[in-house]
This record gives structure tokens, sequence and C-alpha cells, in this order.
């Protein structure tokens, strides 16, 4: 199998996998002698989720095809579209191996595309009593839990090691996973060795037993003479505790190097690209953020997980550069309560990428971002009025930040537009949503991995002021520079006059139809 992910933070259900254009495989290892049942849910809950459920019974394998319109038992689905392929158990463990179409054109199934999915996974100690399990499986009871993961995944084939490398690991240091969170985000700023030339391989280093506790991880290139003090063996910090040091912070301004999430298996770059890192121009510092996620909340955890560096003077033929483009940070992003889908777009317009790129440059992998409210979110290009997807993801969750290989390196030349889309869902908000740093505010963005590397590191736009005020009512208003909170002046009209941005912004009555009207006159 070309993929695997550990389901439950107790690392009893061990999904294998792989696929080909038209179907995808699976093998589920689960520390059980009953049933077994995997989903794919629309959100994580049970509601139109597609499900199989299989158990071995006197040495014969069972498998049905199921579907669940609510919280309850799923039914069978007349159409079998998951196929068995084997199965087996011992006294500990059922192994079952299932196969499916990733596009059957059965209503009741769920297409598997590039999309980030939510799987549901659940067992039982027992078989159901009915060999055809017509009378339905017992309940799972707390055995059951639903991650996030991108099944169809561009993988870069192996290659060979130069004959110079040397190794370098980036990792937490014993971290001890709290009780009383389900999600916990622990940055460590890390000294990196005196170094000339720059790593081109990057290697997860997980510890072994925590594949279900660590999420994803991120590493940033701090900024180059970053002054702090390292203390021996220190532990890190909660990334959003005030104890987290303020230059600490300055990281997350720099280039992520690398990321990884539960299933990508070991971070590659093509052979012909190399991430340029070390010399004397260069950062003696690294940030490790890494996202744990502890459901059920068990105590006693403790992990050192993170990233081997293998790093040669053997350069490579080009130089990885990497540039952000998306939604200029501030409260011009508005995102108005109560809206099923909210759609923002940035622009990356041709003068920006002629004065910079100078050259063309092709694009290998990205990592698509947005905060809690996002749903679906794309990077577009357009060239000669033809417009067209470069990275997308319909089913987008914060939780997954994951670098993404294209199929096909795409070529972006000067005089190209980019585009970046976002849609929220805010049907939970009572209060507007402006744009952020924070994990409660919003972004819309793409971290895009190309080369050559040029000097563009960024490629933002926001909204037009005088269209969003104008939506609410504002008829004239001076700008503020250097503003600590409040962006604009209102002039007029009068009874709008001496009222904060905020203020006018959440005063103004936002109704689903208004949100999608609000957006359509932004755009």
């Amino acid at each position: 199998f070309t993929h695997h992910e550990t389901l439950d933070e107790a690392g009893k259900y061990n999904l294998f996998w792989k696929f080909d254009e038209e179907k995808i495989e699976f093998e589920a290892h689960v520390q059980t002698t009953g049933w077994v049942g995997l989903g794919l849910s629309p959100n994580g809950g049970m509601p139109g989720s597609d499900i199989v459920i299989g158990w071995v019974k006197d040495g014969k394998a069972h498998l049905t095809d199921r579907y669940a319109d609510a919280k309850a038992q799923p039914a069978v689905d007349e159409s079998q579209d998951w196929e068995l392929v084997s199965g087996n158990e011992n006294g500990t463990h059922t192994v079952l191996r299932f196969s499916r179409k990733l596009m059957t054109c059965d209503t009741k199934d769920r297409v598997i595309n590039k999309d980030t999915m939510r799987v549901i996974w659940a067992w039982h100690d027992e078989d159901p009593e009915e060999d055809s399990g017509g009378d339905g499986p017992g309940y799972h009871s707390s055995n059951r839990g639903v991650r996030s993961s991108i099944l169809i995944t561009q993988a870069v084939p192996e290659t060979s090691l130069p004959d110079t490398t040397y190794t370098f690991d980036v990792i937490m240091n014993n971290v001890s996973i709290p009780n009383y969170w389900h999600t916990l985000y622990w940055c460590m700023l890390i000294k990196l060795p005196a170094m000339d030339r720059k790593h081109h391989i990057m290697e997860p280093v997980i510890t072994p037993g925590n594949e279900g506790l660590v999420h994803h991880f991120l590493v940033y290139k701090c900024r180059r003479n970053l002054t702090t003090t390292l203390p021996d063996d220190h532990e890190g910090h909660n990334c959003f505790s005030p104890g987290m040091p303020m230059e600490w912070g300055e990281c997350f301004e720099g280039d992520i190097i690398a990321a990884w999430v539960t299933g990508t298996g070991a971070i590659t770059y093509p052979e012909h690209v190399g991430y340029p890192i070390g010399g004397d121009d260069d950062t003696e510092y690294v940030m490790l953020q890494m996202h744990y996620d502890n459901p059920q909340m068990l105590p006693g955890l403790y992990d050192s997980s993170g990233l081997r560096l293998i790093y040669t003077p053997e350069l490579r033929e080009n130089e990885i550069g990497i540039f952000e483009v998306g939604m200029r940070l501030g409260k011009e992003h508005v995102i108005p309560p109560g809206a099923d889908s909210f759609t923002s777009a940035a622009f990356c317009d041709p003068q920006c990428l002629g004065q910079e790129l100078g050259q063309p440059i092709k694009i290998f992998a990205d990592i698509l971002h947005s905060h809690l409210l996002g749903v679906q979110l794309s990077l577009k290009l357009i060239r000669d009025g033809v417009e067209t997807d470069i990275s997308r993801d319909d089913n987008y969750d914060y939780n997954l930040q994951y670098m993404r290989q294209m199929g096909e390196e795409i070529a972006i030349y000067p005089g190209d537009t980019l585009v970046m889309e976002c849609s929220y869902r805010s049907t939970d908000q009572d209060n507007v949503v402006y744009g952020g740093l924070g994990a409660l505010e919003e972004m819309c963005m793409d971290f895009v991995f190309y080369y050559p590397k040029s000097k563009l590191r960024s490629c933002d736009s926001q909204p037009s002021s005088s269209r969003t005020l104008g939506f609410v009512g504002v008829e004239d208003y001076i700008p503020v520079l250097y503003h600590c909170s409040d962006p604009f002046q209102i002039l007029a009209p009068p009874s709008l006059v001496n009222k904060s941005y905020e203020d006018v912004m959440e005063g103004f009555q936002w109704t689903g139809e208004g949100a999608q009207q609000f957006s359509s006159h932004i755009l």
C-alpha cells in the first residue's frame, strides 16, 4: 500500500490504502474480533455518510455497503458498490481488505477525489448476529471517531540520496500533552547547525505509538538575526498563550519550509529542486508548530515527534521559492454572520507578477489555507481570458493543513493573473468575522512552492473600502493612517458619524440573502 494512517489516538484502528485512476482499495487492521466500520462523511457526522461495515465469522469474511440518513443505524444500500477482497482475524485483530470505484454514480455513495475527506470509523467487540448483517450491527458505543484525510494524493517518486548527506532533527522535547484540551498547538524554536548549503529532502520522524496523536505540523523559517535566548532542554510554548515569546511569533511571517499531516508519509521534494538553507546570509532558527489531537483527552501522553532534515552540499538543478497569494490581512476582509456560503476573492495581478517574477516559473506544490469558517478553497490561473484551476478543495478542513503535489507542474508567466477564492460558512456566527491572524479571525491564501526562486514573497489584494462601506450605508469617509484599531473615520450620513468601523459593520442587519448580495457587490 502507498498510504497509511492511524485513525485513533490509541493506535487500535490502522488504515492502509492505494488507488489508481478508477478505484481505491483499503485494508483496515483493527484491534477487535467483532465488526469494523469505515465511512466517508460530508462533515464528520453520520447523516449523509457512505459507510462500509465488515466482519469475519467462523473463518469467513463478510462486507455490507450502507448509508446513513440520520444519527441511527446505517441502512443497507440497494447498490452494493463496496467489494470485499479478503478478510481474516486472529485472537486480537480483524483485517479486512475492500475496494470501490472512485465514482459510482450511486446517489448514496460519496465521490472520492482530491478534496479533504471526513473519514469516520467505528468498531464493536462482537459480530452481527446474522451472517448477512441485515438486522444491523450492535451499537459501537465510544469506539468511534472522525479524522480528516486526503485520500487521493500525488506522490513524489522516490529518489536516491547524494553521496554526501547530513541530517538534523527538528523535533519536540518530550512535550506533555494535557488531558483537558481536545486540540493543542505547540511551538518549538530550534537552532540549526552551521551549514553552508541547502537541504533537499524531508522525512518525518514520528514517535512510535503517537501516530494517532500527531495531527499535522508546519516548520517556519525564522528571520535572520533573530534575537532570543534558548534555555537548555526547553520544551517550547503553547502557540496561542501569553507565555509565547513575542520574537518567536515573528517566525510565523517567514516561509513555510515543510508541512506534514497524518497519511502523508515521507515529505520529499522532486529530485530536480532543493530548498536553500544555510550559509552566512541565512537564518539560524526554525519554528516547529505541532498540532496534537486528543479528542478522548487521554492522560499521560508525551511526544517527541518532528522532522528529520536531510541536506547536502551537492546542489540540485533548481532552487525552490515559496510565495503567498491571497487576501491581505485586516478588517477590510469582512465575512457576514449567518451565511451558508459567502465567497471572498483576492487577486494577484499581471503588474505584480510581471515586476517581481521577471521570468516564467513552475509550480510543483501548494498549501491552501483559511481558518475555521473556510469550506471551499481554490487557486485559479487566468491567461488570455481563460480561467483554469491550479489547486482546489471543495471540502476544506482547517485542522488538515496539507502540502499538495501537482500532478503536472504548472507554468506561470509574467502577465498572468492568479485568483485565490474562499467560500465560508458562517451560519453559527452571531457577529461579523474579520480578516486577521487569530484562529477566530479569517484568512484566504495559498502558499505556492515553485522554481526557480525569485524575489516574490507575497502577492495580495484587499476588497475596495468604498464598496464595503457603501454597502452598509456609509456615504463619505476618510482613511485613518497608522491606526491602532479603527481604519476609517466616517463623515456621512449623520446617523453614522462618530461610529466606529466595527460599529457600522455590526449594526447592519445581516441576513443570508444580504450576505450573498454583499459578496456579489464586493466581487
